[in-house]
């Protein structure tokens, strides 16, 4: 066993030393892609001659080429059937250092005329091609490049999106469009869709990709039939880079604090010597031989064996305090290209990243109906992720091989005091949660060209597998009398229900995905155009399964009292279980268990129709098969799902190019957005944050979105932009998580469908080099961004009667992204501040509030907050270079209300234990989260 693994050490590391030395040794090189003018569309086959050299090239399949040459300055000549000869002069190339050059080609604009040799500059023509992407995309959307992204500070993809139009990410991982929450997005990474790191709701780890490895990151706001079907705000589109321009290593190494957590007391239950790398050792997990719930409720286990099951449980409850550490943040990465016998390319990208860090929610405020609660929770969190991607590109072929690993280790402890009215106590609430989440994805992809002509296909087959392992999350409480202060506290441990249990639970999902798309080019009134047609399937298998267990006085013992008013530390301790105070109790049900599967198909027809050199269209339609079987529990099953929603989905996006610099759009797209597999389950889980049963709902169907746009476009110059748009959304069937009460303390959250619901909003987005305003000044090294939008949402609410009008869930009324940069012309020193607000969103939908005297709950709204964050980067030389961020400067607070008296505001009003029918508002949850601050260091060979 050993050997192998020796060897293969020994492989990586000879590996790696080749990279090196390839870095150091690396002479200049010329790399670029040619595309058409008129239509973005690569062109495959160009000529690219080296004037007064015997040195050139041919455009490959994704028409992109590389010329190998000494440094120097020199005239490039690029030559296709069809088109305008171009030669691009003062093309200067430097030892070590790639030279990007995209070039355009168009056609000549009359066929009688001779050849003419177009002449321009390098500046000139990298200012076009930018010019170019820009203004040729079929759809409303908003991107950002690898060259954008390389004179950034940005460490992960997570910072880079953030310098995206119009999208927020929350928490790295949380995906806000237009106002819209994760539910109505999507995320992809290299044109396969990204799965979830979260059971419940859509979450993307952004941070794992490293900034250096990113080709360029689209965010397409109306859809084209080759697109998935289920968003209504945006797919993100990430491309990782698979054959790179130039070797590199590069190694980065980051430390932070954050102002509440960092160096303040910090605690933590049981740790393993593993858990900083992000693995548990395995002793939280459930013993394999652990006998069966029939075994348990059923009274088969002996004393003696039950003690013995006892013992072999986790039993430390100790609570260990000390000072909370620095965050760590490492990187590396690794890139490396060749070129073959046959003038091939072969290029090796791979990266790791591993993150820790300590953060603590202070002093959360929980006043609401019977609770009257203050929260400490506590994070220990780490992070480890990577990338291995191998492309290699020859003539008309491309094909690439890519892979992705992230793992998160979440251990949470919570500590709560304050009163529970409903049951007359003080309490002290304990909670230790680990969850354990990966993800791993693998994909191949091809691109081929087909024939002489631009005809491609292209393919995709991937495989994804998704796990969250939950071992042994355990709840206890403890109380005495409110009036009697003196009591001692006394541990519930006479019965286990699903506030006071130990969890196990384990989620494993496979999904397997393939998809061919064959593009044809044909000429429509003299004018090219294109057909697009392909086909998906999709197969995604999850199951899960949930014990619920716990130690319960036999309360038929003597001295069982003495027993409960013990610590949590020894309350269950090994003299109390050989002394046989405890009885093991299971309170699993069958609903905690489920298999389910979906299957989705898809085919797609599109058109890219140009009428004239102003006007195009880009049409078609999109039909998707969506199937969903799911069994609770998963043998005997008591219930089975057997769902099938068939969608047709046209799209229309018209682009009418008012002159060279600004372009009039309007598109009109149908989606669809489904429920999560565990909204669909037939389970219970209780949150024991929000003291709430959180449930599915096996009634659930999809949602149908109509939606249009109307966005007009000016480009001023390269890499600026103004832009207007309107929209509208009409949501059939919208999916909305309502919470209830039932007159108990234990509320029930469980999502159900609402008949309809729209959004109609406005945005503007700008980005200005600030030269203008004085041309010889520091602001010519300024840019100024802002991304502005307004949306009002109005859902049909047919469960209350006389209901007020209430926005969507999730919906933010107005969303403000801006951004102030400055960097020097040799991007030494840079600064970029950004401020983001999103404006009050609907959270969970209440029963309408208590303003009435019904006891009823109202809605819970997040309110807004201030969102201020600050990066400085310093190249201090060609190798080395340090970035600082600060995050979250203002420290606003978060605040979650019950909207208790409809007005849709905080009013601050004063907190009445035990009164939930005066129509004052709730707090949910109120805190600061700290700010936070980051540097990094990073080391690069590869100039």
């Amino acid at each position: 066993m050993k050997q192998p693994i020796l060897s293969t050490l020994l492989c990586v590391c000879l590996f790696l030393c080749n990279a090196l030395h390839a870095s150091i040794t690396d002479n200049g090189k010329i790399t670029g892609k040619v595309t058409d003018k008129k239509s973005g569309e690569a062109l495959i086959g160009v000529t690219v001659i080296v004037q007064g050299t015997s040195t050139g090239a041919v455009t490959d399949v994704e028409g992109r080429y590389t010329l190998n040459v000494t440094p120097g300055t020199y005239t490039l000549e690029f030559k296709y059937m069809g088109y305008q000869t171009k030669a691009i002069s003062e093309v200067v190339v430097k030892a070590g250092t790639p030279v990007s050059l995209p070039v355009i080609l168009d056609e000549p604009q009359s066929k009688e005329l001779k050849e003419v040799v177009i002449r321009g500059s390098f500046k000139q023509e990298t200012i076009n091609a930018l010019y170019t992407t820009q203004k040729n995309s079929p759809a409303v959307s908003d991107g950002i490049s690898a060259d954008v992204i390389k004179k950034s500070p940005d460490r992960s993809t997570g910072e880079v999106l953030k310098r995206v139009s119009g999208t927020t990410i929350q928490d790295n991982k949380f995906v806000i469009v237009r106002g819209l929450s994760d539910r109505y997005n999507a995320a992809m990474i290299d044109n396969a869709s990204l799965p979830s790191t979260e059971p419940n709701r859509k979450a993307f780890s952004f941070d794992i990709i490293p900034a250096n490895m990113i080709d360029n990151i689209v965010i397409t706001k109306s859809a084209t039939p080759d697109l998935p079907g289920d968003f209504a705000g945006g797919v993100i589109n990430i491309q990782t880079k698979e054959i790179p321009e130039q070797h590199f290593f590069d190694i980065s190494v980051g430390t932070g604090m954050n102002t509440v957590s960092t160096f303040q007391p910090f605690k933590t239950g049981y740790k393993s010597s593993t858990d900083f790398l992000g693995f548990d050792n395995g002793k939280r997990q459930l013993p394999s031989s652990f006998p069966t719930t029939n075994q348990i409720l059923n009274n088969q286990l002996t004393r003696e064996q039950q003690q013995n099951v006892e013992h072999s449980l986790n039993n430390d409850y100790n609570i260990k305090e000390r000072k909370g550490l620095p965050a760590v943040n490492l990187q590396a990465t690794l890139g490396n290209h060749w070129t073959t016998k046959k003038d091939g390319n072969l290029g090796m990208i791979a990266a790791i990243t591993y993150s820790h860090n300590e953060t603590v929610m202070k002093d959360v405020i929980r006043h609401y109906d019977n609770f009257d609660y203050i929260d400490n929770v506590y994070k220990y969190s780490s992070n480890l992720g990577a990338v291995f991607n191998l492309g290699y590109s020859a003539g008309k072929s491309k094909i690439v091989w890519k892979n992705l690993y992230n793992r998160i280790f979440d251990d949470n402890f919570l500590f709560r005091e304050g009163d529970n009215l409903s049951s007359s106590k003080y309490i002290n609430y304990y909670a230790f949660d680990l969850i354990q989440k990966s993800l791993f994805k693998t994909a191949v992809e091809g691109d081929h060209q087909i024939g002489e002509g631009q005809n491609k296909i292209n393919w995709l087959v991937s495989y994804n597998k998704v796990t969250n392992n939950q071992p042994d999350q355990r709840k206890n409480s403890y109380g005495r009398a409110i009036d009697n202060p003196a009591a001692p506290l006394v541990a519930d441990v006479t019965s286990i229900g699903k506030a006071n249990n130990r969890l196990f639970s384990d989620l494993n999902e496979n999904i397997y995905i393939a998809d061919v798309n064959y593009t044809h080019p044909f000429r429509f009134m003299n004018n090219k155009s294109s057909l697009k047609i392909g086909a998906l399937g999709q197969y995604r298998s999850r199951e899960f399964h949930a014990r619920y267990i716990g130690l319960k006085m036999d309360e038929l013992k003597e001295g069982g009292s003495e027993i409960a008013q013990r610590p949590i530390a020894t309350l269950y301790g090994n003299d109390a279980i050989n002394d046989g105070y405890y009885l093991l109790d299971d309170i699993t049900a069958d609903a905690d268990q489920y298999k389910a599967n979906t299957l989705t198909t898809a085919g797609y027809v599109q058109f890219d129709n140009r009428f004239s050199d102003r006007l195009r269209l880009v049409w078609g339609v999109r039909v998707e098969s969506f199937n969903l079987q799911l069994k609770s529990p998963v043998n005997n099953p008591a219930i089975k799902l057997d769902n099938t929603w068939t969608d047709f989905l046209p799209s229309a996006n018209f682009t009418y190019s008012l002159n060279e610099s600004s372009n009039l759009r309007a598109s009109y797209y149908r989606t669809v957005a489904r429920p999560e597999l565990r909204e669909i389950a037939p389970l219970s889980y209780y949150d024991y944050e929000m003291s709430s049963l959180i449930n599915g709902n096996t009634k659930l169907v999809r949602s149908q979105i109509d939606n249009a746009d109307i966005r007009y476009e000016l480009f001023p110059k390269a890499g600026e932009i103004f832009s207007a748009s309107v929209f509208y959304k009409h949501f059939k069937n919208p999916i909305e998580n309502k919470v209830t009460s039932g007159g108990l303390s234990q509320y029930d959250i469980t999502p159900y469908n609402f008949p309809s619901a729209y959004n109609v909003g406005a945005e503007i987005e700008i980005r200005k080099k600030l030269g203008f305003l004085a041309e010889n000044s520091f602001l010519k090294s300024t840019t100024f961004y802002a991304n502005l939008a307004y949306i009002k949402s109005v859902v049909q609410d047919n469960t209350i009667v006389n209901a007020k009008d209430r926005p969507l869930s999730g919906q933010s009324n107005y969303v403000i992204n801006t951004s102030l940069s400055y960097a020097l012309p040799n991007d030494k020193v840079s600064f970029n501040l950004l401020y983001n607000r999103i404006g009050q969103r609907l959270y969970l939908v209440g029963e309408g509030g208590g303003a009435d005297g019904s006891g009823k709950l109202g809605n819970i709204f997040e309110s807004p907050r201030n969102l201020l964050d600050f990066q400085a980067s310093l190249n201090m030389s060609k190798h080395s270079s340090l970035r600082l961020n600060v995050k979250d400067i203002l420290n606003a607070k978060y605040q979650f209300y019950y909207d208790q008296n409809g007005n849709k505001k905080w009013d601050n009003t004063t907190f009445t234990k035990g009164s939930i029918s005066t129509g004052k508002d709730y707090l949910l949850q109120e805190y600061r989260p700290g700010s936070t601050f980051t540097l990094t260091y990073t080391y690069r060979l590869s100039k």
